[in-house]
């Protein structure tokens, strides 16, 4: 009797059972061609997808989205470009110095309430609106635009404006929750104008202000800007101190369990983590509260999502979403007695909390196997695995237009830079010389190599952005030449006379800080505190510490000290250059809903010094501070292997250690070994512009292939490379470096300046030197072979008279070596310098 194919499902008859039957043509031919004329086209899809290369291109905008990939595929940057943003009020916008700022009323410093920094401004109104302003350079005819975070305590209203000109005045904000943004857009008509931010109400009210921001723009950006909110534009140009390039951008895709290991939840003394994914809090006898643990994650409102987890006993399970501050419950599940809860972002989700709970009833309670993941429905347990893609580097452009903007391009497996900016720290180990004199202040250079004339941006130390002009009439100026900055000092700073010529020393010590003084006839508070000349050659000389206590020397500074920032420097570089970037990592997507973040600020595995607590904690970021202020720690790492088992604390912004950062990392101090290397990976506090990544992934069986082969070959080709690194560094080599400023070789062939890294990471250097120009840079270190802080030694030397003396040698944190000369003692082209005794230190990773 007639049947169907098991394949193809063709209509099939039985010649014995069925062939008196009438032929049929719909059954017995057509419907069979349909099916194999629909089985065929199936096949052509099939080798479309075989054989042709399909890319699916995507873009990851700034912050947390949710991307759908239709594959699990590997990500392919293809663009990333650079963006610079200059804070025409410098530092002052952070709301952290109250005197930076001029106000009819008191402001009062807050640290509970803030957007940026460690605080923000508290004011009371009085009988009249408070008001808060500051001043700003600008050019008559071009756009700008101001933005302040404010937050309306109990006034009527807040808003910022722009003095003496018309209708230029934010949008006021209400609110009393949370900050919002007021902003407003406005042609120059002057050199400097007044921001003004006001609250209007009864008095007594206040309102709150932090994040004042005042950016030049393009006409074209100034149009656009007209179409966006509020909140928006605030989005668009976010805070930053002074002048910030995209720094260390970084994409990361969540696992598909959002929930990572329980030691990276906020834990508590009754809680013991017996694994990775199980933990147990222990309530005692007498308890009245609950005792909870809790994770925050980053969230996209409107989205759904579940967490589920298994327990034993009757502890309880919920989450919540908050806002940016993470003091705002938006939505809540509340305390839930199941395994699983379900509830969608609402709109202003920012972060979104988890938590186990223990009851207030003594007994054990047990968590296993957190499960967060997208969507309405539980899923299976599995570990978190994120991918990230990260790439250490600074990326710059012009901050009005946009143009001639640094880019990153990827290149068998490795990520180089199309280089067009360069950012310089301008410290004391530069080759400062004295230029200049007009009354008041005075005018140094720096040699720079290959700048764009007049494409410079100076910030000062205090973070005030320094002026372009030319020619120079008044301190507190620069310009940029073909050979070099020229930058100009006004004595309040310096302490300098009008008739001194500043030495090398003198010069090399304001930048690392220093005021000159006549120790015998002024204290060294006066001195800082003084706006007039306090050394004019003669008496006894010392320096005074210009910023925090007047802490005071006698000999001349060699390093910078805590607390003290130094200049900075921006400039486009005449003929672009291309350098390789420090990145880590691959991003990749799974099949489905992926949650990815977009940043900038991460720092990659610092080397990290631990200080212990003897019987109870290793930590991470206290007495050894991470270089830079960081808001999350992602992953410490020992012997260069993710260690899981450090707990990662936040603490509250207005904690004692806030100078070193909200975040730190402890280990149990008996599970800690000195004699292993640890490393940290984490976030800055500090804010620098956030650009898209853009780029594809493979949609089709062929393109995946097609990369696998890439990368297995790029793999292969890295992994050769560093085999041969490696050999190279187990039989290092010595390494001759340019000498500078006249500095040459005593002897080439026996005492060769040279420098090698052994395999434990220190540098060695050694040779004698035949002076050239005193207290100038011998040679330059590259990166990788520098100290993490300036280095002072003693070293062999011998005069022109043939004397033997002890020489002093500095090694800066920029590579920068530097012979100083010993007052009252001769050395020139008849005398020597050996570096041979010059202790190994370790290279700065």
């Amino acid at each position: 009797m007639a049947s169907n194919t098991p394949k193809l499902d063709l209509y099939m008859k039985d010649p014995v059972a069925d062939g008196n039957d009438f032929f049929d043509v719909k059954t017995m031919m057509n419907d069979n061609w349909e099916k194999i004329d629909g089985f065929a086209g199936s096949m052509d899809e099939v080798k479309e997808r075989l054989n042709n290369i399909s890319r699916q291109d995507v873009t990851l905008q700034p912050g947390v989205q949710i991307i759908n990939a239709a594959k699990s595929a590997l990500f392919q940057l293809s663009g990333l470009t650079g963006r610079m943003l200059v804070n025409l009020l410098g530092r002052m916008g952070n709301c952290e110095n109250v005197g930076l700022w001029s106000s009819n009323t008191t402001i009062a410093v807050d640290t509970a309430n803030k957007t940026s920094g460690t605080s923000s401004f508290k004011l009371t109104l009085g009988s009249v609106p408070a008001t808060a302003s500051a001043s700003f350079l600008t050019t008559p005819g071009r756009k700008y635009i101001a933005i302040a975070d404010v937050k309306n305590g109990n006034t009527s209203k807040v808003a910022v404006s722009i003095n003496g000109i018309a209708g230029a005045a934010g949008n006021e904000v209400t609110s009393s929750s949370v900050f919002a943004p007021s902003v407003v857009r406005f042609a120059a008509t002057d050199y400097f104008h007044i921001v003004t931010i006001t609250g209007t109400g009864n008095s007594g009210s206040t309102f709150n202000m932090d994040s004042v921001r005042v950016y030049e723009v393009s006409e074209a950006d100034y149009a656009a800007a007209a179409t966006l909110t509020p909140a928006q534009v605030a989005a668009k140009w976010s805070y930053v101190d002074s002048v910030m390039p995209v720094r260390n951008p970084y994409a990361i895709r969540y696992g598909e369990n959002l929930s990572p290991s329980f030691y990276e939840w906020e834990s508590n003394s009754a809680t013991k983590i017996s694994g990775a994914y199980e933990q147990t809090i222990t309530v005692a006898a007498g308890t009245s509260v609950n005792t909870a643990v809790t994770y925050h994650m980053p969230t996209v409102p409107g989205t759904s999502y579940t967490y589920s987890l298994e327990r034993v006993g009757s502890g309880l399970i919920g989450f919540d979403f908050l806002n940016a501050a993470k003091d705002t419950v938006l939505l809540s599940t509340g305390f839930i007695d199941a395994n699983t809860a379900t509830l969608t972002a609402p709109a202003n989700a920012v972060y979104m909390r988890m938590w186990v709970v223990a009851p207030p009833i003594a007994g054990a309670y047990t968590f296993k196997n957190p499960m967060l993941t997208i969507g309405s429905t539980a899923k299976p347990f599995k570990p978190r695995e994120d991918s990230m893609l990260a790439l250490q580097t600074d990326l710059y452009a012009d901050p009005v237009t946009g143009a001639n903007s640094d880019t990153v391009f990827e290149r068998d497996g490795q990520y180089f830079k199309s280089k067009k900016w360069q950012g310089l720290t301008l410290d004391g180990n530069q080759a400062w010389v004295y230029k200049d004199s007009r009354p008041g202040n005075k005018q140094v250079t720096l040699p720079l190599s290959g700048p764009k004339t007049d494409s410079e941006r100076v910030v000062k130390y205090d973070g005030k952005l320094i002026a372009h002009a030319y020619p120079w009439t008044d301190a507190d100026q620069s310009f940029l030449a073909a050979d070099g900055l020229y930058l100009s000092i006004p004595v309040a700073d310096s302490g300098w006379a009008d008739g001194y010529q500043p030495s090398q020393d003198d010069i090399k010590a304001y930048f690392f800080g220093y005021k000159a003084y006549d120790a015998n006839t002024i204290t060294p508070a006066n001195a800082q505190a003084s706006t007039t000349a306090t050394w004019n050659g003669t008496g006894t000389k010392y320096w005074v510490q210009r910023i925090g206590v007047p802490n005071f020397t006698q000999s001349a500074p060699q390093q910078a000290y805590a607390g003290y920032t130094p200049y900075q420097l921006v400039y486009q570089l005449a003929t672009p250059t291309v350098e390789p970037i420090f990145s880590e990592g691959q991003l990749t997507f799974f099949e489905g809903d992926n949650q990815v973040e977009v940043g900038t600020g991460i720092v990659l595995r610092e080397r990290s010094g631990i200080n212990t607590m003897p019987g109870v904690y290793a930590y991470v970021n206290a007495e050894f501070p991470l270089k830079y202020k960081p808001r999350n720690i992602l992953a410490v790492y020992k012997n260069g292997k993710k260690d899981s088992r450090w707990e990662v604390i936040i603490r509250p912004g207005s904690d004692v250690f806030a100078p070193i950062g909200i975040a730190f990392a402890r280990l149990v101090e008996g599970l800690y070994d000195p004699a292993d290397s640890f490393s940290t990976t984490y976030l800055m506090t500090d804010a620098s512009p956030v650009v898209p990544f853009t780029g594809s992934y493979a949609a089709n069986e062929k393109t995946l292939l097609a990369d696998l082969v890439d990368g297995v070959q790029q793999t292969t080709s890295r992994v050769s490379v560093l085999e041969n690194k490696k050999a190279d560094k187990d039989n290092p080599a010595w390494l001759t470096p340019t000498l500078l400023n006249g500095w040459t070789n005593h002897d080439v062939t026996l005492s060769q300046i040279s420098y090698l890294k052994d395999s434990a990471g220190y540098v060695h250097i050694k040779g004698i030197a035949k002076p050239g120009a005193m207290n100038t840079n011998v040679f330059q270190l590259p990166a990788g072979y520098r100290p993490s802080r300036t280095m002072v030694a003693g070293v062999a030397a011998n005069t022109d008279s043939g004397h033997d003396v002890l020489g002093r040698v500095n090694i800066g944190s920029n590579g920068n070596v530097a012979i100083l000369a010993v007052v009252g003692i001769t050395i020139t082209n008849a005398g020597w310098v050996s570096l041979d005794s010059l202790p190994p230190f370790l290279a700065e990773q």
